[in-house]
């Protein structure tokens, strides 16, 4: 009985240290997925002047693609035309969900830090659009 409480009191962390270091990896690839497609949409941008709708939308299909919902994806994007030697921006903010997934549950950590519960991209290129 002795021996399957000391069990039970370190399976969490046994659970911690087996699973969050993939946990981590995977969430790095999502953040550098959601890199690319910022890069490849201000890339499109520069060249139309703004984001159009069919950039945005591929920018969405990228992201989806690493399981984010629609709905998770928060964009602030230029939408009006801007002319050649002014700048486009654009940012993209998902959530990080496996980053703390098991730490978070075992420690009830702050969540106040949004920093951490984001990954959060900010691009700005030159536009190359002539009237």
């Amino acid at each position: 009985m002795e021996k399957l409480l000391v069990l039970l009191m370190l399976l969490p962390l046994w659970l911690v240290v087996l699973f969050q270091p993939s946990l981590d990896r995977l969430e790095e690839s999502r953040e550098k997925v959601i890199q690319v497609a910022l890069q490849r949409g201000i890339d499109k941008a520069s060249l139309e002047g703004y984001f159009t709708e069919d950039i945005i939308d591929e920018m969405k299909d990228i992201v989806k693609k690493v399981g984010y919902e629609e709905d998770d994806i928060e964009l602030e994007l230029t939408t009006n035309p801007v002319l050649r030697g002014n700048y486009i921006h654009g940012k993209i903010k998902v959530p990080n969900e496996y980053q703390h997934l098991l730490i978070k549950n075992l420690l009830e950590r702050d969540t106040s830090n949004e920093e951490e519960m984001y990954h959060v991209h900010i691009a700005s290129r030159m536009s190359e659009f002539v009237n």
